[in-house]
């Protein structure tokens, strides 16, 4: 059991360092983002843990539905991103 949890939050982790953002394709989420969605990923998306395109698309669709830190960290990087 402690193997399949193990899994499924590495492939979550490996998810939202790769997670693809429209317009900021070199956007590359901080270990500081993994950490405040990585939750919700688990909560909103896990019907889609298995393909990691599908759990990138499940968050973006259900950004309005993630932690007040998901995505306060989110928009924070974003922001960054287009400074850059």
């Amino acid at each position: 059991m402690n193997t399949i949890r193990s899994g499924i939050v590495a492939a979550v982790g490996l998810v939202l360092v790769a997670w693809p953002t429209v317009g900021f394709a070199e956007f590359k989420p901080s270990a500081e983002l993994r950490s405040a969605c990585t939750s919700d990923a688990l909560r909103l998306c896990s019907a889609y843990l298995m393909n990691m395109d599908n759990v990138a698309a499940c968050l973006r669709a259900k950004k309005s539905e993630t932690s007040p830190r998901c995505q306060a960290q989110y928009d924070a990087e974003l922001k960054a991103a287009a400074k850059q």
